[in-house]
């Protein structure tokens, strides 16, 4: 049962219209500096960006944002100065708005090549592991297992807030946790004390899959794994792959076990991972579709003439209008386009409610999902639309690490300061009420927390000891089998 309800706001906008043609992308001068004058027109433009574009407005004003103070606090850094370094004035921006925009899509660039400017509204944390592991028993922790032959299994680690660096490990057994960090900064050591003596433990970053497009399977009787890094295809090639993953559901409803392994995966169509879970959930190709037309997740779109001319752009170059969610979007877009050409000073807030009761899937086997720290965006969907879906009968498992955490606002649109070129990414759809309600997900930077930790090379151990698999299973030599290094 699909619930939906729609609501229209409708104000005007205060501020000049900012004249936008996102046909082809600018070009702009490859330029280190502009005068005063320039940079001042540019921030009035980053600033009816964020006022009119921008989903999450709202909640930096609830941050305690006030665009005429820090309008004028990044003007008052330079005092007069007739020239402005680009590099210098992105950099303003980014130390006067970032307290209060809490979004790690949101992201400042430069357009000239020369320069080096990159700013992520958010630093996401990584995992840091020790290679320590600790067992807990009568409310302390023992150590278990260490390379480090100093340290005597049966110690006893002492360490403020403990809870925070134990993360349960089922590749070492029941009850183990392996000691580490999750941090924004770098991190080389742990300093704790066992049996009351300092120990500076080493930890070393779990760095995410970087492997090029991949889209694979492989099977037994028992179980399915497939390799989906991307929700995206470049030629024709990766889009008959894309293809084939829509229709891998069929191959999936009679297996125990599905291993879905998106590790790396940054984004791109959350469309695909829908229709296939959607497949999987009906096993009816009617009933499916029938679902895909009605449903779209909880959201709230801004729609200014500046945001809408960048959303038709970039629907028109990025989203596969062949699946019939995108281009139902698209001619939604083309219509508000056509009112807002017609009256440039609206600013149109489009709020949809949803609410779908999942209970009974025709899949009722285990759904075991791969992640790292690579898995973005609509990477992240993936893990969400499978929590629709199944997690009322507990289908669903996570391994491997925390994800980036971009989830709270979508549908990136990329915009040209006219005089430094610098380009402003941030979403115009607001998607944070429906993921506030998750408890996997932790944060803007954060990301979806796994059920189970466990580093790359402990994969496979992990999956075998959630499944409990003996040596004997044949889902045993399947799992060892698979490419997961």
């Amino acid at each position: 049962m699909i619930f939906t309800k729609k609501k229209l706001k409708k104000k005007n906008i205060k501020n000049k219209i900012i004249p936008y043609d996102l046909a082809t992308l600018p070009k702009y001068a490859e330029v280190e500096e502009i005068s005063l004058e320039q940079m001042e027109n540019d921030l009035e433009e980053f600033c009816y960006i964020l006022e009119n574009c921008y989903a999450g407005f709202e909640e930096a004003k609830t941050k305690g944002l006030n665009i005429d103070n820090e309008k004028k606090a990044v003007i008052s850094i330079w005092n007069k100065t007739p020239v402005v370094k680009i590099s210098d004035f992105a950099e303003s921006l980014y130390q006067k708005f970032s307290p209060y925009i809490s979004d790690t899509h949101f992201t400042i660039k430069s357009s000239n090549k020369n320069t080096s400017i990159n700013y992520h509204f958010i630093k996401n944390l990584n995992i840091y592991f020790s290679d320590l592991y600790v067992i807990k028993k009568d409310g302390k922790i023992y150590v278990n297992e260490t390379p480090d032959k100093s340290i005597k299994t049966g110690s006893i680690i002492q360490l403020e807030n403990i809870a925070d660096y134990l993360f349960e490990y089922p590749a070492k057994g029941n009850n183990i946790y392996r000691l580490g960090i999750l941090s924004e900064k770098n991190q080389s050591e742990i300093i704790i004390k066992i049996n009351d003596k300092e120990v500076v433990l080493p930890v070393c970053r779990e760095l995410s899959n970087n492997e090029g497009f991949s889209f694979k399977i492989k099977e037994c009787n028992k179980a399915i794994w497939i390799r989906y890094n991307r929700c995206y295809y470049n030629n024709e090639e990766q889009k008959e792959q894309i293809y084939d993953f829509l229709n891998t559901a069929d191959k999936c409803k009679n297996k125990d076990v599905i291993i879905l392994d998106i590790r790396g995966n940054h984004g791109g169509d959350d469309s695909y991972s829908l229709k296939f879970y959607s497949d999987l959930y009906f096993n009816n190709k009617k009933k499916s579709e029938k679902f895909l037309c009605k449903y779209r997740a909880p959201e709230k779109w801004i729609f200014s003439l500046a945001s809408i001319k960048a959303a038709k752009y970039e629907y028109n170059r990025f989203c596969d209008l062949s699946v019939q969610a995108n281009k139902k979007m698209l001619n939604k877009i083309i219509k508000i386009e056509k009112k807002l050409n017609r009256k440039p000073q609206l600013l149109i807030e489009r709020v949809l409610e949803s609410k779908v009761d999942f209970k009974d899937p025709v899949y009722k086997g285990k759904i075991i999902i791969l992640t790292d720290n690579g898995v973005a965006s609509s990477g992240e969907s993936i893990l969400e639309q499978a929590y629709l879906f199944f997690k009322k009968k507990n289908q669903v498992i996570q391994i491997g690490t925390n994800t980036v955490g971009c989830a709270s606002f979508g549908n990136l649109l990329s915009y040209h300061l006219s005089n430094s070129g610098l380009q402003i990414s941030c979403g115009f759809t607001d998607y944070s009420e429906n993921v506030s309600k998750s408890k996997k997900f932790k944060g803007e930077g954060k990301g979806y927390y796994p059920d189970y930790w466990c580093s790359v090379k402990d994969l496979k151990k992990t999956i075998e000891s959630v499944l409990n698999v003996n040596k004997e299973d044949e889902l045993f030599t399947f799992i060892n089998d698979l490419a997961l290094e």
